[in-house]
């Protein structure tokens, strides 16, 4: 399955090469195996995948000259470190991890989180050859900041900031955003019911949108 998708990208991304179309991907929690967190009678991993190919669709049709990737597709089993070898591979540009959880607020929670292993010290690297794969979120650490305030100015926004209490940027050893070399966020949001995901597709498709052009 991993391989025809493979090729299947690759057939689509060439063209995309010579015009330096930018790629998001999307990565939504869970898998076939991981069920994640259940909110009323449904499980994490469907909620996401659902509102990860909301947000993809109407990002497409926003965004020109974009292209809009999703980690998993239904039904399938994601290895470790499989989506970040897949967002590599592919080079993409910016890459996006969703996560919902059950809560009782009126005004939902948004966590955002980049990966750091409070090692933002070390040398920039140029490549992943020599670096280390819980190293590579250095490759393009300033690039994050940048993706990740532009996140956060969204939310905070006039549009936006009375529908959620915003809480991060958090810089911590985020483990779906392990070894991705692009710059990349995690979205953690709360949801009082199952269907609330929908309210949120278009603030997740201005984070996209900001942040790349950011």
């Amino acid at each position: 399955m991993r391989k025809i998708q493979y090729i299947f990208l690759l057939i689509c991304f060439v063209p995309s090469l010579l015009f330096s179309v930018k790629t998001i991907m999307l990565g939504p929690a869970g898998d076939a195996q991981n069920t994640g967190r259940q909110i009323d009678d449904y499980l994490e991993r469907g909620i996401t995948l659902q509102c990860a190919e909301q947000v993809k669709q109407k990002a497409e049709q926003v965004l020109k000259n974009k292209r809009i990737v999703l980690s998993r597709f239904p039904g399938e089993a994601i290895e470790h470190l499989q989506n970040a070898n897949f967002a590599n591979r592919l080079d993409v540009d910016f890459y996006v991890s969703i996560h919902f959880y059950k809560e009782e607020a009126v005004k939902p929670h948004v966590f955002l989180y980049t990966f750091s292993r409070h090692d933002d010290f070390v040398t920039k690297r140029s490549d992943l050859f020599f670096c280390s794969y819980d190293q590579a979120h250095l490759i393009n650490r300033k690039k994050t900041k940048i993706c990740a305030n532009a996140v956060k100015n969204v939310f905070l926004s006039d549009a936006y900031k009375k529908m959620f209490e915003f809480c991060g940027v958090y810089h911590l050893p985020f483990k779906p955003l392990l070894a991705v070399k692009a710059p990349a966020v995690g979205i953690e949001i709360g949801l009082r019911k199952k269907d609330d995901w929908k309210k949120y597709v278009d603030v997740l498709v201005d984070c996209v949108k900001k942040a790349i052009e950011d």
